[in-house]
């Protein structure tokens, strides 16, 4: 079975391509489909971010009702 990537996962993604981009050493072609790489992760990241705060949205407010 595949392993589902977390946050961390994508962050690594992301943090390599900004080092490989900053290297200087890709050609066009190599840089373009590294940037596409790192959008993609830091959307999955956003994703799951968003996600993480409506369910402590959710959380919170189900602590809000227990209150008098």
């Amino acid at each position: 079975m595949a392993k589902i990537p977390t946050i961390e996962d994508h962050f690594t993604v992301i943090e390599q391509v900004i080092e490989t981009l900053e290297g200087g050493e890709l050609g066009l072609e190599d840089a373009l489909a590294r940037y596409e790489a790192g959008l993609k992760a830091v959307r999955l990241a956003k994703a799951q971010l968003d996600k993480y705060a409506a369910r402590l949205e959710d959380l919170r407010t189900i602590g809000d009702t227990d209150k008098p």
